[in-house]
């Protein structure tokens, strides 16, 4: 699959058509289309916490909570950045913090990374680059990987406006493959054992963001993506790599998702009403406690009342 040059964003504009442009990762989580938007991780907030939790950092916030990356986040695009762009490419975006500082209770160490960071780039430690560089070793020598898996247009963002909310969404898959419709992103984990990557896959939603890149493609690209599928490695040696395929029943279900928290999310920005996981719900509520909780009560009492029957 063959794709046009990305769209530029004149400075100061905002989108106004469907399209697959190139933006920074400021400009892709900022308030970039001419109506309200919103992308993946945003859409994930809404279904799995709340409308608030998502409003708590979002662009609609006029007092906005900063926030800070997650350090496996970070690892984990840095890792990215190293496996695809090589060294010259990760060094226009990442540098490493000079041998003559271990940590940054100096004036001279603060005053250095202040000048990287208003420069716009990551600081690393030593620690940091050996871990990426591990990750990207292991990924560089898995068989998929070199078969290209993780191959294609990068730093690209598809944005569209959807029919049926009017909301701007946003997605920005780790490459938009060049060869076919097969769609790979990259993920880091502690851990790529079966039932930790199924606990991981639950928390995270990583079948709804597969979800709303296939509704990209269709909305922006006019193709129908035909998998997706998650190469995880480990952040810690050895670095172990899997990569799994998201069932296409629960990438259905992460559709369904998504379009359930694009309706709140417009519902919102309509109402400027952003409720929390209890809703506008004035009132007490009656809550049960679990069913698991329950049984091992029921159990104990059953076996307390044959103990003193007797």
């Amino acid at each position: 699959m063959t794709l046009a040059a990305p769209l530029i964003l004149p400075e100061g504009q905002k989108i106004t058509r469907a399209g697959v442009w190139d933006l920074t990762m400021a400009q892709y989580h900022s308030d970039i289309a001419e109506g309200p938007s919103i992308s993946s991780s945003g859409l994930r907030t809404i279904w799995s916490a709340s409308p608030a939790h998502y409003f708590e950092t979002s662009p609609y916030n006029p007092a906005p909570q900063e926030q800070e990356e997650r350090p496996h986040f970070s690892l984990g695009r840095a890792a990215h950045h190293l496996l695809f762009l090589g060294r010259k490419g990760f060094a226009d975006e990442y540098v490493v913090r000079p041998d003559e500082w271990s940590d940054w209770r100096t004036k001279d160490a603060r005053l250095w990374r202040e000048a990287a960071i208003a420069d716009g780039k990551t600081v690393l430690t030593d620690n940091e680059l050996d871990q990426i560089s591990g990750m990207a070793r292991s990924l560089a020598a898995h068989p998929l990987v070199k078969a290209g898996i993780l191959d294609g247009y990068v730093e690209r963002s598809l944005v569209w406006k959807d029919a049926d909310t009017g909301a701007w969404l946003k997605s920005r898959p780790d490459c938009i493959p060049n060869d076919g419709l097969d769609v790979a992103d990259l993920k880091t984990t502690t851990s790529v054992a079966t039932d930790d990557l199924r606990r991981t896959l639950g928390a995270y939603g990583y079948h709804a963001q597969g979800a709303l890149v296939g509704m990209a493609f269709r909305a922006v690209l006019g193709r129908a993506m035909q998998s997706f599928s998650l190469v995880f490695v480990e952040t810690k040696p050895p670095h172990c790599v899997r990569v799994v395929i998201v069932k296409p029943e629960d990438l259905e279900r992460g559709e369904k998702q998504i379009s359930g928290a694009a309706e709140q999310f417009a519902e919102c920005v309509a109402s400027g009403v952003w409720p929390g996981p209890g809703g506008v719900q004035a009132d007490a509520e009656y809550l049960d406690i679990p069913e698991w909780s329950r049984k091992s009560i029921d159990d104990r009492l059953a076996l307390y009342d044959l103990e003193h029957a007797a």
